[in-house]
This record gives C-alpha cells, structure tokens and sequence, in this order.
C-alpha cells in the first residue's frame, strides 16, 4: 500500500495560517505583523512574490486586510527605533510608538501590496 505523502505547506499557506490565527485572536483589531529575516529567509519569502519585488530589501503583501511586511536583515529594525538623544525628554511611550507606526505606513502608503 502507498502511503499518503504530505508536502510541507508553503510560506504562503503558512503566513494564511498566521493571518487567520490573529484575526481569530483580535477580529475588531488593525494590525501590521513586521518580520526581520536573515538573507535565506528573506529570499525564501520573496521568491514567492512577484520578480519587481526582488531588488528590494523591504516589501508587504496584505493578506485578507491584514499587513505583512517583511524587512532585510541589512536595513534592520533599527530604522524603527526612535533616537533616544533626540527624543523630546516630555514624550510618552504613545508617541514614541505613533512615531514607529507612522514610520512603518509611511514606507508603504505609495507602492501596493504583492497580494490583495
């Protein structure tokens, strides 16, 4: 008798399981999942994209309304990272991740999403 054989599931199956994980967790929430990858991972998920895509070191695919982005380990989340020297010393832990989050929308609000 042959036995079944069960591929492993695809980056793309896999992130469909995560998207739909997070909505079951929070279904009213607006949520940006940010990945940091070493160069095999990052090339892993970007072959799945299409060829334009490849030449960059950041891109993001929307997924059932839920943001993906995926960052090169080269350009890091450091870019995230506020300055502290340049932190206003009055500032509160909500601007300073207004100031994160209105960095990571800014990098994508004029170039679309791999996946719709």
């Amino acid at each position: 008798m042959a036995e079944d054989q069960e591929s492993a599931p695809s980056v793309i199956e896999n992130l469909a399981l995560v998207t739909d994980a997070i909505q079951t967790m929070f279904p009213d929430g607006k949520i940006i999942c940010v990945y940091e990858l070493n160069d095999q991972d990052f090339k892993k998920v970007q072959e799945n994209f299409r060829k334009i895509d490849n030449q960059h070191k950041r891109f993001s695919i929307d997924m059932s309304g839920l943001e993906h982005v995926f960052i090169h380990e080269d350009i890091g989340l450091t870019l995230l990272t506020p300055d502290i020297n340049n932190v206003d010393k009055k500032s509160n832990n909500k601007s300073i991740l207004f100031k994160i989050k209105t960095k990571i929308s800014s990098w994508f609000k004029s170039g679309g999403s791999s996946i719709k």
